[in-house]
């Protein structure tokens, strides 16, 4: 088997299908009945993309973990939990904000403490830590309102398509295992569509926006600060994933599920090549002007 085949099988065949066999069986999706145990929903995606992350770079070789990568998995642990938290907590929003704004904050902070006083000095530390905790909060915070309006197929297939053009673009930035770990969210996120294409009833919730955006989020974060990726093609990246605002636009919520998520799927696929296309052209140059 080649290195490729090796690495699609277990960083996106394997645990894209432990996370659809884990759904099918918390939603019981068989049964006439069945579907509606959101909380099975973020744990089932978490599992999946452990397997991913055991698979690519390993495991955690101590606690805590000395590499900014290793906290990866740490942190998918916790989104576990978290997710079940915050599908519990569902009617307590402002609640649920200030408390992740406080998780997002912690988990930043003992991600990037190697550079805070060595690369970053001074107030520069801070200024950073302040940065990325923000943005990070306030993406997650926008992916959890986005899906308490459209619960379906629109958010969880942008979200898919986010974390695979992002997989692309991490590469094209030089960094491989990040590259592959957005590529297992991707596949883990995207069992989702199928199934939501099949049972109707089925929505991602703001349990399975935390697992997302919670493992997501922190890959971005370790991209910025540790390869480093412009902050720009993050930004692009999160902008990218905004799109199913779109199918609140009246002109559009008129139409079908599938139209709507057509639309949000196309407008992010041109928001993602918008950011792509010149990341590829760099990383081409770049390698060009090494002789490879």
């Amino acid at each position: 088997m080649s290195f490729l085949a090796q690495q699609l099988l277990w960083g996106a065949v394997l645990p894209g299908t432990i996370t659809a066999v884990l759904l099918l069986m918390g939603w019981r999706a068989w049964r006439r009945d069945g579907v509606p145990v959101y909380w099975g929903t973020p744990v089932a995606l978490a599992i999946g993309y452990l397997f991913a992350h055991w698979r690519i770079v390993g495991l955690p070789l101590s606690f805590p973990p000395s590499d900014s990568t290793a906290w990866l998995f740490v942190v998918a642990a916790v989104m576990a939990g978290w997710g079940v938290l915050e599908h519990v907590t569902n009617e307590q929003v402002r609640a649920r904000a200030r408390w992740r704004l406080l998780l997002v904050g912690v988990i930043t902070w003992l991600v990037v403490r190697p550079l805070m006083g060595n690369v970053w000095q001074g107030v520069t530390g801070w200024l950073w830590w302040t940065g990325l905790t923000l943005g990070w909060w306030l993406w997650w915070t926008a992916q959890e309102r986005i899906a308490e309006r459209l619960p379906g197929l629109p958010v969880a297939l942008v979200l898919s398509m986010t974390a695979g053009g992002g997989g692309f673009v991490l590469l094209w930035s030089n960094s491989s295992s990040l590259s592959q770990l957005s590529g297992a969210v991707a596949a883990v996120s995207g069992v989702l569509v199928p199934l939501m294409l099949w049972r109707h009833n089925a929505r991602v919730g703001a349990g399975a926006v935390a697992t997302v955006a919670g493992i997501l989020g922190l890959i971005w974060v370790n991209a910025i600060a540790f390869v480093p990726v412009p902050v720009v093609r993050i930004v692009a990246l999160a902008a990218a994933s905004l799109t199913p605002l779109v199918a609140l636009l009246p002109a559009v919520r008129k139409r079908p599920a599938w139209a709507s998520a057509v639309a949000c799927a196309v407008l992010t696929a041109v928001v993602l090549a918008v950011v792509m296309f010149p990341t590829y052209r760099a990383y081409v140059a770049s390698a060009s002007a090494y002789g490879y």
